[in-house]
């Protein structure tokens, strides 16, 4: 019943509130009820109204008016100190899954201080804060766990407030248009092949065509068979490795197919690993995979063009 009620809740505030980049909040989208001491302050009147009724008492009474008209009067001044505020979504970095997405909301006053607002993501920690009227607003940054790659919406925000008394809860639910891409996990499951990249590490030490010769040293296990100087050793000299000097030029391709017996999922995080690493090493690098190719370069422009249809695939 209760999961039921949260259903049909749920989609009559998505009616009455729909996604929009910024909202202003009035009596149409705030909701006030008594807070758990809210409740206990009724209980309290009935009992003080009951008792005032059973002994005919005029202090009583009075006692009971006089704090329900502070109940009245705590309703209006918590409804004003939500009211008229302006909410704007702004932007969102990129994030890698597993992570807490950050994303920034700027708030308007409105015209007057509000004090002690809560804002948060349902189920998430809430952040607090109040606006001074004469700075015209702040700005917070509210968290959202990544849980999955690709462009990612989080679910409706809060802002809550119990000012002055703390016997009301006064809130609203807006939801902001936000959106933020999630890039792939980085897990390095397959050393990168084919690489320029000269040193020690997960990426192979393989010389390509074109690089310049620099002379010979000798054989250490590992070392390719490729690199090996036959010749001399055929000769009865020992065995040793011809080395080269890569050229700067050298471009690397991260290619899709050379990771057969992966997932989708794990292909995705092994090609951001190997993106970040080549960016690490300065590399020029491109990327190759089904619907997607990307040509070579290099830089933090190249990596994030990467990462982004490693997102979004």
């Amino acid at each position: 019943m209760t999961a039921f009620v949260r259903r049909r809740f749920d989609a009559w505030l998505e009616k009455r509130s729909p996604p929009c980049s910024h909202v202003e909040l009035n009596q149409r989208r705030i909701f006030i009820i008594p807070s758990r001491g809210g409740a206990a302050y009724l209980v309290m009147l009935l009992g003080l109204l009951i008792l005032a009724i059973n002994y005919q008492n005029n202090l009583i009474f009075a006692l009971t008016f006089w704090l329900l008209s502070l109940l009245l009067v705590a309703i209006l001044h918590t409804f004003a100190n939500l009211s008229g505020i302006t909410l704007r979504a702004g932007v969102a970095e990129p994030v890698f899954a597993g992570q807490l997405a950050s994303f920034h909301l700027h708030l308007e006053a409105g015209g007057r201080d509000r004090h002690r607002l809560y804002l948060g993501f349902t189920e998430q920690a809430a952040v607090t804060c109040s606006l001074d009227a004469k700075k015209g607003g702040s700005s917070v940054i509210l968290k959202y766990p990544a849980l999955k790659r690709g462009a990612m919406r989080p679910s409706r925000m809060t802002i809550t407030t119990r000012y002055p008394l703390g016997i009301l809860r006064c809130w609203s639910a807006p939801k902001l248009d936000w959106h933020c891409l999630v890039y792939p996990k980085a897990r390095l499951l397959r050393p990168l092949v084919n690489s320029a990249a000269e040193g020690e590490g997960s990426i192979p030490d393989i010389s390509r065509d074109g690089d310049e010769f620099t002379g010979f040293q000798l054989y250490q296990p590992g070392q390719p068979p490729r690199r090996i100087f036959w010749k001399a050793y055929a000769k009865g000299q020992v065995l040793q490795t011809k080395q080269f000097e890569q050229s700067q030029s050298d471009e690397l391709i991260l290619d899709w197919n050379e990771l057969d017996g992966l997932g989708v999922e794990e292909r995705l995080s092994t090609l951001c690993a190997w993106a970040l690493d080549c960016n690490t090493r300065g590399l020029s690098f491109g990327l190759q995979m089904p619907g997607v190719k990307i040509s070579a370069a290099s830089g933090g422009d190249q990596l994030t063009r990467i990462l982004r249809a490693l997102a979004l695939y």
